[in-house]
């Protein structure tokens, strides 16, 4: 038997797009949000070890040097603790995240190709199949 592919359904591309994409995403979401969360722990720690100095001539304070002012880089010091904070609940929102753009670009990726091929099957007819019945005996695989 031969049949003819004419058309891809749009709504079935973008429903096996979306769950395809979520389930190839998901590794690697898991992979980067982790490493996300070791980054951000590690420069948290890393500027909390920034101590500012105080410079003292006979005994009174005459000046105050605290390196992160000095270098623009206390609010993103406070930013950075903030995010370290976070933890787990960072973790789990990188990956959802993550996974969510994952699923969404092979969704549209699948739409994409769906509507080209719909374009290319209205001109030259579409993609043939040959299928043959299989025999009660024979065991799928």
């Amino acid at each position: 038997m031969r049949y003819t592919i004419r058309r891809i359904s749009i709504r079935s591309a973008l429903k096996i797009g979306l769950l395809l994409g979520w389930l190839l995403a998901l590794l690697p979401a898991l992979a980067i949000a982790w490493l996300a969360m070791i980054a951000l722990q590690g420069a948290s720690g890393l500027l909390s070890q920034v101590q500012t100095y105080e410079i003292s001539v006979l005994g009174q304070s005459i000046a105050t040097l605290d390196f992160l002012e000095l270098l623009g880089l206390a609010d993103l010091a406070g930013r950075i603790d903030g995010l370290a904070a976070l933890g787990w609940g960072l973790f789990a929102t990188l990956t959802a995240g993550l996974t969510v753009l994952g699923g969404a670009m092979v969704a549209i990726t699948a739409v994409l190709f769906s509507l080209g091929y719909n374009l290319l099957a209205a001109l030259a007819g579409g993609l043939i199949v040959e299928l043959e019945p299989r025999s009660s005996g024979e065991r799928s695989g």
